[in-house]
């Protein structure tokens, strides 16, 4: 069954895509080379685009590999390619990588979803100086703003770390995040004061939930939400602070998934066809709508194929919507 792609304002036949993706990264990229035989393939792939994902996980990648041997994933003569990597927050960094061709489709997804709510004039974004730095530069200029980027350098806050002061409060917290990015406090603030079309922001919640003297009386036309912990109480509480807020769940292998806010719960789709998700439960089955388990991420296109499962997240899946035609996973928490 064919699924519209409101983003690229066209039709794709999942099976279709999934045999010409898999027929290239078995004759290109190394890694497959050895795995998928044109017969392997064709077993993969069902007229049920349910089935193929849940076929397609048994091909779940080592983590481990995308420390090590991430090279072996890059198809040969992959031109313009740029290395992604993980935030180092959760345990160490992975890489992999991105074509130039991917970052303006992941360019024109986000544009997209944001231009249905607010159009931005000029923009702060704060985090990793990797593809997200130019995925989201990318956004603003496709607005014909102007991005001001401030970098948070990777793994240099853990999880743990941020956990306690989270739970010890707002001043253990405010202390923690001054200790670890006062220069990038500083300059959003001289951003803020000298430059009034900034409209927009992309950060963590944590900046934007600690640090509301950044923003004096101006109420920003927008925010994109993203990292650690960032739940629907957060969202709700950010709802009252500006006027559009848009979740995110950031991933270095396929970019943002953007959030839908339904009662009481955060939806999170991603760019469909390049990438799709799906549930694994305990036992080794696909999920129902509304069951928990393992998120699945099926990356698959010309420049990467993976297929990873987060054994240490849980999340619930959830249903396509008017807005993203395709599943998405709910209300993600992890546990170490």
């Amino acid at each position: 069954m064919k699924t519209f792609i409101p983003y690229e304002n066209r039709e794709v036949d999942p099976e279709i895509y999934f045999s010409n993706i898999l027929g290239f990264h078995s004759q290109n990229t190394p890694y497959w080379q050895k795995r998928l035989t044109p017969k392997r393939t064709d077993e993969l792939i069902s007229s049920s685009l349910e089935e193929t994902l849940y076929n397609l996980s048994q091909l779940e990648v080592d983590q481990s590999l995308l420390r090590t041997d991430w090279l072996s994933f890059k198809p040969k003569n992959l031109k313009n390619a740029k290395c992604s990597f993980s935030s180092g927050t959760t345990g160490p960094q992975k890489f992999c990588m991105w074509s130039e061709d991917y970052v303006k489709n992941q360019i024109n997804y986000i544009h997209y979803y944001i231009s249905k709510q607010m159009k931005i004039s000029n923009a702060i974004i704060q985090g990793p100086a990797s593809v997200y730095k130019d995925v989201n530069e990318g956004v603003v200029n496709k607005f014909g703003g102007i991005p001001y980027f401030l970098p948070i350098p990777v793994g240099s806050i853990r999880k743990q770390e941020l956990e306690y002061a989270l739970k010890a409060g707002k001043e253990e917290t405010i202390k923690l995040m001054k200790k670890y990015f006062g220069n990038v406090i500083e300059n959003t603030r001289r951003f803020l004061e000298r430059d009034k079309k900034i409209n927009f922001m992309r950060s963590a919640s944590v900046f934007l939930a600690y640090f509301e003297d950044l923003f004096g009386d101006r109420k920003l036309d927008g925010v994109m939400v993203s990292g650690l912990g960032y739940s629907p109480q957060q969202h709700e509480f950010l709802k009252t602070k500006f006027k559009n807020v848009f979740p995110s769940y950031g991933y270095f292998a396929f970019g943002d998934a953007l959030g839908k806010y339904t009662n009481g719960n955060l939806d999170y789709y991603p760019a469909f066809p390049y990438a799709m998700f799906t549930v694994i439960r305990e036992d080794g089955e696909l999920a129902k709508y509304g069951e928990e388990g393992n998120p699945l991420f099926v990356i698959a296109r010309p420049d990467l194929f993976l297929v990873l499962r987060e054994a240490n997240e849980y999340v619930v899946r959830a249903q396509p919507t008017d807005e993203f035609k395709w599943d998405g996973i709910r209300n993600p928490y992890r546990k170490l």
